[in-house]
């Protein structure tokens, strides 16, 4: 019999440890498969059983599991938060974590948002705090899961937390959603310049980019040819350093998603792996180059926090962590959060109005030596929105 990684994690994390309080609320229990003594399995989840930490949420994390969370943190050069998106306790977890880990080093904050949304919600906050992180995403060329109540009092707190001279998130990822945002940001830079170069004897590069968005309902970054913005890249040889991240960012999201229309979806998740794998060591480099290198948390769907390659073959930003962090005796710390038993994870609908979560379990995701010495249970219930 066959026993899959998420049933594995819940028996020997959250349901183990919360059968009784999941009972009382209803909640079924996951399916195992049973196992034969001697398997591998059964091994696994005997010593998953015997290496539990109780963890609650109740005004903040604490218990024998965050103790040891911290310690292993505060010894990493990285930390790793793998989650599955809309649960409600992990962005409060995460939140928590950072703060408990600033003074051991940690100062910056990696998340999967393309650089230009991370960089202005970072100074939306530090203009007008949680309200300026929500008036930004509110605005109608804007989207991003930090719509969800409680992970932008995440960003709010980790950008608080952090002193007014720092810039604390580290945008890894593409761009989805807030295309047509990007786009006006290059139109606003260097208005002789970038005029000069959108209105050109082409056909107006702008105009085609901004009539691309508008005709795709602002997801111009799932439908145009690549072609479109190094078209704008070839034409502006020295924009400042926003636009240029603006161009680039626009520039792969489109190839990216051209790769998944054209090509397989391991490409596309290949090429995406590869962009936030750049992205990081860019940042990394710019701490390293200014002599003052940082330690980092991450936070991120699972499959993109795995040590070594993920679940579809891909050696995504989580696994090069490792290899930075071994170039100087260091290693890196990898969580995996996941919604416990009878959880309900945040799905966007009309308003952006999510449902609530009720538990979460955490695994740590250390080679197998030592894989069962972190299985911890939340039980607090609460509202995304």
């Amino acid at each position: 019999m066959s026993m899959n990684r998420r049933d594995l994690l819940f028996a020997g994390g959250s349901w183990l440890l919360a059968g009784t309080r999941a009972s009382r609320q209803g909640a079924a229990p996951p399916r195992v498969q049973p196992q034969t003594p001697s398997s591998p399995q059964a091994r696994l989840l005997a010593a998953l059983q015997g290496n539990r930490l109780p963890l609650t949420i109740s005004g903040g994390p604490a218990g024998r599991g965050w103790d040891w969370l911290v310690q292993e943190a505060r010894d990493a050069r990285f930390t790793l938060i793998g989650e599955e998106h809309g649960v409600a306790e992990t962005a409060q977890f995460s939140a928590a974590l950072f703060n408990a880990l600033r003074g051991s080093g940690y100062s910056r904050m990696a998340i999967e948002l393309s650089p230009i949304i991370a960089q202005d919600i970072e100074r939306a906050a530090r203009r007008n705090g949680l309200q300026g992180i929500v008036d930004f995403v509110a605005a109608p060329d804007t989207w991003s899961p930090m719509y969800l109540r409680e992970e932008a009092q995440f960003l709010a707190t980790v950008i608080t937390a952090a002193p007014r001279n720092e810039r604390v998130l580290w945008g890894l990822d593409r761009e989805m959603f807030s295309d047509r945002y990007l786009i006006s940001r290059l139109e606003a830079r260097g208005a002789a310049e970038s005029k000069r170069v959108f209105y050109s004897s082409e056909g107006g590069v702008y105009e085609r980019l901004g009539a691309a968005a508008a005709k795709s309902g602002s997801a111009l970054s799932l439908f145009q040819d690549p072609a479109v913005v190094s078209a704008v890249r070839a034409a502006w040889p020295n924009p400042d350093r926003d636009s240029d991240t603006i161009l680039r960012t626009l520039e792969e999201s489109l190839a990216i998603n051209a790769v998944a229309r054209t090509g397989t979806a391991w490409a596309s998740s290949e090429r995406r792996a590869q962009w936030m794998r750049n992205n990081l060591a860019a940042r990394l480099r710019e701490e390293r180059e200014r002599g003052s290198p940082t330690k980092v948390m991450l936070k991120f769907g699972y499959n993109h926090m795995i040590r070594g390659a993920n679940y579809v073959n891909i050696f995504d930003v989580g696994a090069m962590t490792d290899e930075v962090a071994a170039f100087n005796g260091g290693r890196a710390f990898h969580i995996l959060v996941l919604p416990g038993p009878g959880s309900r994870q945040a799905v966007l609908g009309p308003g952006g109005v999510s449902s609530p979560s009720r538990a979460m379990s955490l695994t740590n995701s250390e080679p197998a030596t030592n894989a069962s010495r972190a299985c911890f249970q939340t039980s607090m219930p609460r509202v995304m929105k």
